[in-house]
């Protein structure tokens, strides 16, 4: 297997453990992962927000969020338009809520 996507996988079904140092399983990313596919083939549903954000290093991402599910897919815009799955993930605390409202309401036009 490409060593590249063996890391883009484990990126996905793992999250940062800060008391460890380091990245642990995370059952809740792995059961949610099949929902990566559907919410990128369905975006122009209401129940679906996204948007295109310039993170702070001039990065343009695109984010689809199911809110009512809590899971979003992080995309990187290359410099051909093309994009390039980055993350997926559930959001199990507030303050994650409230920043990508946040990077929302800041959404490029």
């Amino acid at each position: 297997m490409d060593r590249g996507k063996l890391n883009i996988f484990w990126h996905l079904t793992e999250r940062d453990d800060k008391a460890i140092g380091g990245r642990i399983a995370d059952p809740r990313r792995a059961e949610r992962l099949a929902w990566a596919r559907p919410m990128l083939d369905h975006v122009s549903d209401p129940n679906i927000l996204h948007w295109d954000y310039e993170e702070g290093d001039k990065t343009i991402k695109t984010y689809v969020w199911l809110q009512d599910f809590d899971l979003v897919v992080i995309l990187k815009r290359m410099p051909d338009m093309s994009r390039r799955l980055i993350t997926s993930f559930y959001v199990d605390y507030s303050n994650k809520r409230r920043d990508l409202k946040r990077k929302y309401d800041q959404r490029l036009p």
